[in-house]
């Protein structure tokens, strides 16, 4: 008796630990940036909002993370930082086309960070949330070459206070990896 409690009790902890977090990317395009398409240009992410209120910082934060990413898949990939293009308004695809084609790139990204919940603290019961969605185009025509959308979750309670821009690389190499080639 005292054994299958242990066992009962060890599955139970495992399952709360490692079984309530949850991580996707899905390609809403069935197409993906090919590996020819190395110069790639990334418009900074627009803000979440949460209870009316713009969260300042997350999308810049996101978009610079999702660039190293890209990068280490071997291209040429900077981050757009001036004041036409920022994280407080989403771009303008034609702009950011345009802009694009002056500097040379294949593939333009802009994205946006849909959701943001960034509550979890030591045994609180809530649910740190982070979801995006990046589109990217074709400069020379503006064209869409695909988009990916992604969510990730933490757990029901953590033991420390870890903040959801843990999520930021997690979920960058997974959009990255549905993305390209």
């Amino acid at each position: 008796m005292k054994t299958l409690f242990k066992i009962l009790l060890a599955t139970t902890l495992v399952t709360m630990l490692f079984g309530c977090a949850a991580r996707y990317a899905n390609l809403t395009r069935n197409e993906r940036i090919s590996r020819s398409q190395k110069n790639v240009i990334v418009f900074p992410f627009r803000n979440a909002y949460y209870k009316g209120r713009e969260l300042v910082g997350v999308g810049t934060g996101f978009s610079s993370t999702f660039v190293s990413e890209v990068t280490a898949t071997d291209r040429n990939c900077r981050l757009v930082e001036n004041n036409e293009f920022n994280e407080r308004t989403t771009a303008d695809v034609l702009k950011a086309c345009e802009h694009a084609r002056q500097q040379g790139a294949d593939v333009v990204i802009i994205g946006t960070v849909n959701e943001w919940l960034d509550g979890a603290t030591h045994w609180s019961g809530k649910v740190d949330v982070v979801s995006v969605t990046v589109f990217a185009y074709q400069p020379a025509t503006c064209q869409l070459i695909t988009s990916a959308n992604g969510r990730e979750s933490g757990r029901w309670f953590t033991f420390v206070n870890a903040p959801a821009t843990r999520f930021y690389k997690t979920l960058s190499q997974d959009l990255v990896a549905t993305m390209f080639e």
